[in-house]
């Protein structure tokens, strides 16, 4: 159609040790973000985010946050962080890591999507 603006969905990465981690997170953000699954521990994961440009990043493994975590804070990308031992969340907000109790899918998204629109970063 001539004259509509069509937005595209965000962008989430996933960096996940857990498939099934990953896949409740792809459930959860189903109609709300495009989310693409990497498998965390592997090479270069900085230069992968580089290239791919998310809106937001979800790792589920804390060698892999704190690799990604200054590449998120200095592209202002939300990081978000389960941590599946404490069975919490953390969310890097200007610089620092924001905890909230609880890692059901229902938080994991409302983190997600709350981080990303609450920066703006919604794209048209």
């Amino acid at each position: 159609m001539k004259g509509t603006i069509r937005r595209r969905s965000p962008l989430v990465a996933v960096l996940y040790t857990v498939p099934l981690v990953c896949e409740a997170i792809t459930s959860a953000l189903d109609g709300i973000a495009d989310v693409r699954a990497f498998p965390a521990k592997r090479m270069d994961s900085l230069g992968l985010l580089s290239s791919i440009q998310p809106d937001a990043v979800v790792v589920d493994d804390p060698i892999e946050a704190a690799e990604v975590r200054s590449w998120a804070n200095s592209q202002d990308t939300p990081l978000v962080h389960i941590c599946l031992r404490q069975r919490t969340i953390k969310v890097l907000r200007n610089g620092d890591w924001e905890e909230s109790a609880g890692a059901s899918v229902e938080s994991i998204r409302n983190v997600v999507a709350g981080s990303m629109y609450a920066r703006g970063g919604v794209p048209s």
